[in-house]
């Protein structure tokens, strides 16, 4: 029994493989949303760690986007094909995985100095497009199209590192004041380097 289990566990590693291309879809509730997502794309796909990543996204905002942003993210990691939901963590008191996000805004900024990356690359994406980047936010209805950015992606924390592979499927919704934001279904994978 021992060797059966052995031989499915080392064939399940071997047919694991990774997403070759980001995917994304929409999941929302209503027939418009206040942003809907015309086109996405992150590269290179398996993502790699740490490394440099670059995306790119065009998105029509319907109406303002204000006030305090709340988020729901629901996770599905897989690995040598074993898929498991990812749970909500904390560190250093910032909430990461399948996670009810309060204050998306005010979380990105506590999570500078230790996710650096996503609240500068934000920042230079709302700077690039005249918008404030004070919380909580308000961003004009229109249409914002960022072609080609690159972000780097850190070495991850040692006590992170296992989550830090494999695909993911996430689900996330996004609320303001007013109502529904958006909500959409992204596959990615992420590998070290």
């Amino acid at each position: 029994m021992k060797r059966l289990l052995l031989l499915a566990c080392v064939l399940s590693c071997a047919m694991a493989q990774y997403y070759t291309k980001f995917e994304w879809s929409a999941c929302n509730k209503t027939a418009n949303p206040a942003v809907r997502v015309v086109s996405a794309n992150v590269q290179p796909m398996p993502l790699r760690h740490p490394g440099t990543a670059s995306f790119s996204v065009d998105a029509n905002f319907n109406r303002v986007v204000q006030g305090n942003l709340k988020g729901k993210v629901n996770i599905l990691r897989t690995v040598a094909g074993i898929r498991l939901p990812v749970r909500c963590y904390s560190y250093y008191g910032i909430p990461i995985g399948s996670c009810e996000y309060q204050n998306i805004c005010s979380q990105m900024q506590s999570a500078v100095p230790f996710v650096p990356m996503n609240w500068l690359v934000w920042v230079h994406l709302m700077l690039t497009h005249g918008q404030n980047v004070t919380c909580p936010l308000t961003i004009p209805e229109g249409n914002y199209n960022v072609e080609s950015k690159s972000a780097d992606i850190p070495v991850f924390s040692s006590s992170f590192s296992w989550l830090t592979v494999g695909n993911f499927d996430i689900d996330m919704s996004v609320t303001d004041d007013i109502g529904e934001v958006g909500c959409y279904s992204i596959k990615l994978s992420l590998q070290p380097k």
